[in-house]
């Protein structure tokens, strides 16, 4: 039986290649959109979507970069982050200059890329969400209530960030969507769609934005940790890359397809890892393994991933070691040994053995891991209202 919902798509700029590598999932999961609802750049992927434009909107995604969708008279100091604090005086300059940077190469790639055409032909309704600075109100409407020939400045006014040019369908001034919902499921619940999905990658949410709906079947898809998203303006090759890897694994996850708190596992290796250690020392294993700096987006067989952690964990023992002598050998003779025992003292401990001592039972079984510092013993508290004056 086919599965359809409404989506909504949440702003986030350069995080929103997130959102198409889960649209590739939604696709092999056969799962089809009676309505779309987006804000900021899940405007503009929203509309891609409603025309049905999936390769398009990986071409889109796989060659976004920043210097593709501005124009300016200087070099950015930095180029894969618009918005980096590198950039700021530029920006302040431009904003000063020009009323803000120009995007009309971005205007431009949208228009090369999005036909208001065929969203308007489109059997998936899509609606988008700005603000208007001018009347200090929301605009919440579909393209069919849209005049014929501004549906791109309604989705340009949409995304239109702080420090960006004018952007919109009339002398109005605009502001990006994200102000008010950034994530818009509201206009969907009150033209009856009650079946959600909500592709989630931001954590600025609108000062409209209502999440807990009564009588509503909502989906989120979101990572674990938003910040490996990364940050809105960079727009990086690699990371965009990697942000749609991520979107079509949690989408999976989303799904019942995949398992796993924050790493990705099929159904049959996960109850392996399960069955085999328990799910208080397997929930150990993801945690430590992202402190180890263990490779996240892929998918795992189960005694990969172990085997994987538990080299990732021999080499941090090992690089605590090698610290553990180059200190000791640097502070040999420089000081006197009572300066030594207090420095000592106040060193640095490792603090996994502590944080993770299920995992490490099964990592390092023979207890040659550092060992944890051992918590001080303190008095403990009198209740006074309790205590019995003698």
């Amino acid at each position: 039986m086919q599965q359809t919902y409404g989506l909504v798509l949440a702003g986030g700029g350069a995080k929103g290649a997130y959102q198409i590598g889960a649209w590739r999932a939604l696709r092999e999961l056969g799962i089809e959109f009676n309505a779309i609802a987006g804000t900021s750049i899940g405007a503009i992927n929203g509309a891609l979507m409603a025309q049905g434009s999936f390769e398009t909107a990986m071409r889109f995604w796989s060659n976004a970069e920043v210097s593709n969708g501005i124009n300016l008279p200087f070099e950015l100091k930095s180029g894969d982050n618009l918005f980096s604090l590198s950039n700021m005086p530029q920006i302040f300059y431009e904003v000063l200059r020009n009323g803000g940077i120009d995007i009309s190469p971005a205007k431009k790639i949208v228009e090369d890329n999005i036909s208001e055409e065929a969203v308007r032909a489109s059997n998936i309704p899509l609606a988008i969400v700005t603000f208007n600075l001018n009347n200090m109100k929301p605009v919440e409407l579909f393209v069919s209530d849209m005049p014929e020939g501004t549906m791109i400045d309604y989705i340009m006014a949409s995304a239109r960030f702080p420090g960006l040019n004018k952007q919109g369908p009339d002398d109005s001034q605009y502001l990006d969507g994200g102000v008010y919902d950034n994530a818009p499921l509201g206009i969907l619940r009150r033209h009856g769609y009650h079946r959600l999905i909500v592709i989630d990658i931001s954590s600025r949410k609108g000062m409209a934005h209502k999440e807990d709906w009564s009588c509503a079947n909502i989906v989120y898809i979101r990572p674990y940790v938003p910040e490996d998203l990364g940050a809105a303006f960079e727009f990086d090759k690699d990371m965009n890359e990697r942000r749609m890897e991520m979107g079509y694994y949690d989408t999976k996850k989303a799904f019942g397809e995949l398992f796993g708190k924050d790493y990705y596992f099929k159904k049959d290796e996960y109850q392996l890892l399960i069955g085999r250690y328990g799910y208080d020392t397997v929930d150990q294993f993801e945690d430590l393994a992202r402190v180890l700096g263990v490779e996240r987006v892929k998918l795992y067989e189960a005694d990969e991933f172990v085997n994987v952690l538990k080299t990732a964990y021999d080499k941090y023992v090992e690089m605590l070691r090698e610290q553990e002598q180059q200190a000791a050998a640097e502070d040999q003779g420089r000081l006197p040994q009572l300066a030594q025992k207090v420095l000592g003292k106040f060193k640095r401990k490792d603090k996994i053995p502590l944080l993770y001592p299920l995992a490490l039972r099964i990592l390092a079984p023979g207890s040659e891991a550092p060992q944890a510092e051992e918590p001080e013993d303190e008095e403990p508290e009198q209740d006074e209202e309790n205590t019995e004056q003698t």
